[in-house]
């Protein structure tokens, strides 16, 4: 799974890279005199390199153990910020529609990139104390 989250990390980076040609290229201001569809874009475009990062980071971060709280909390935690990745990439793509309200893929890729670290500092707590 640690390599997984490395991998998945780098081609997050890799979309992140394509998606801001997408933006420089396609969806350009002047076609959009909506501001808030705007601000939506770019805001689900830094969320991908958000997560990405977190994914990247997250490769050497964890302990080693073979406590079962610690061994759960780090497969739980890897694997949350793998699903919020994707759920970021949806949403760049689906949810820029001028309406604020009703983003369930970027409320769910915030939420799971927030528990995947939440289990993080879980995993590393219980190592420490253990």
């Amino acid at each position: 799974m640690k390599n997984a989250n490395l991998v998945f990390g780098l081609i997050l980076l890799l979309v992140f890279l394509a998606t801001g040609v997408y933006l420089k290229t396609i969806f350009k201001p002047e076609h959009l005199a909506d501001l808030a569809m705007r601000m939506e874009i770019r805001a689900n475009h830094v969320y991908i390199l958000f997560i990405a990062l977190l994914n990247i980071l997250s490769v050497d971060s964890y302990p080693e153990s073979t406590q079962k709280v610690i061994r759960f909390t780090t497969v739980a935690s890897r694997t949350f910020l793998f699903a919020a990745g994707i759920l970021a990439v949806v949403a760049f793509f689906t949810e820029h529609s001028g309406q604020l309200t009703g983003r369930l893929y970027t409320l769910c890729s915030a939420v799971g990139s927030l528990i995947g670290v939440g289990l993080f500092l879980i995993s590393r707590t219980v190592a420490r104390f253990k």
